[in-house]
């Protein structure tokens, strides 16, 4: 759907304002102000500074998770090609697609990494922590009855792990690195968990 030129400058204003204070400490009166509009115009378009925030992060937020529950998808792909050596590999590689993801859209996820507090994007880390260990532990199983896995990671473990690497792929965002030093920070990052992870659970 086309945006108007009033809904263009009311998300404009309210990102600078949600970058600057966070969603909490927002003043929706201070981005009806700024826009230059009515509180009347305003809620043509939007019913709270909720609405405004879900407007700005939910397109590439949702998306991503979509994306993500895909390629997780894709891993078990390759039980049925008899290609799970390669498991590792393709996690890599949707690494570097979801980092350059992230990058075509900087400003929804600094926005959710940063300034999401009151807001149903303040676990999103979480969240996407919480459907890869789920996931995960479903393909591991499958692989050890598969006789290609013979470690086992407790669950408590996996998910504190697990947690550590998405805080760190985030990091990027957090501290406003280049969309160079990310992919290069992230590719290293990667050789590091993955190194792990072979020595935890011992693959065939």
């Amino acid at each position: 759907m086309k945006l108007t030129d009033t809904q263009k400058r009311i998300l404009e204003v309210g990102k600078r304002e949600f970058l600057e204070k966070g969603f909490k400490d927002a003043s929706l009166r201070a981005i009806v102000k700024e826009a230059g509009f009515t509180k009347g115009a305003f809620y043509g378009y939007y019913n709270s500074k909720e609405a405004l925030f879900d407007a700005l992060v939910a397109p590439a937020a949702d998306e991503l998770i979509a994306q993500f529950k895909q390629a997780q998808q894709a891993h078990y792909e390759l039980v049925t090609e008899d290609k799970t050596g390669q498991s590792q590999d393709l996690s890599t590689s949707y690494l570097n697609y979801f980092i350059n993801y992230i990058y075509d859209h900087f400003d929804a996820f600094k926005l959710v990494i940063c300034c999401s507090e009151g807001t149903r994007y303040a676990n999103y880390i979480h969240e996407l922590v919480e459907l890869e260990v789920d996931q995960t532990e479903d393909y591991y199983q499958q692989l050890r009855q598969l006789g290609k896995l013979e470690g086992t990671v407790n669950r408590d473990l996996h998910h504190m792990i697990t947690s550590a690497y998405f805080t760190a792929v985030f990091e990027t965002v957090a501290h406003d690195m280049s969309r160079e030093q990310a992919i290069g920070y992230v590719n290293e990052l990667a050789v590091f968990f993955n190194c792990g992870w072979s020595g935890l659970l011992r693959f065939k």
